[in-house]
């Protein structure tokens, strides 16, 4: 998949602001919007769990600048357990390690912990992914 699995936006230069799970809206026609997605952790295939989030609280302050969430995550079971479980520290790891997520060279705190604060404050629960 490109460019990498829940791409995130380019800001005004191009430049990748870092790796959020695709907004549905943004496959314009796909009869199965969950189809291609990968964890928003760690980037793995196997999702299991969908996470909508309330539109009204995806906005967050990012290098300064106004972003958005898009309005879903998808996760794997294991990440979803570590979510559940409060482990965000564990979770930032695995982001770090993840081939989307755009971090070296800039502010963890901005790059992976706000989106993750912003998942869970806007977080409307998590559902099953049906098998195709």
């Amino acid at each position: 998949m490109a460019p990498p699995p829940g791409t995130g936006t380019d800001d005004a230069d191009g430049a990748d602001q870092g790796r959020h799970p695709r907004d549905p809206a943004a496959l314009h026609g796909a009869s199965d919007p969950v189809a291609g997605q990968t964890c928003a952790f760690c980037g793995g295939t196997d999702v299991v769990w969908l996470h909508p989030l309330a539109t009204d609280r995806v906005q967050f302050r990012r290098f300064g600048k106004d972003d958005t969430s898009p309005s879903f995550w998808t996760l794997c079971q294991g990440c979803e357990q570590l979510y559940q479980d409060g482990q965000d520290d564990r979770l930032i790891a695995l982001m770090k390690d993840a081939s989307g997520w755009i971090w070296q060279g800039t502010d963890v705190e901005d790059v992976l912990r706000k989106p993750v604060d912003v998942f869970r404050e806007a977080d409307l629960g998590r559902r099953a992914i049906a098998e195709h």
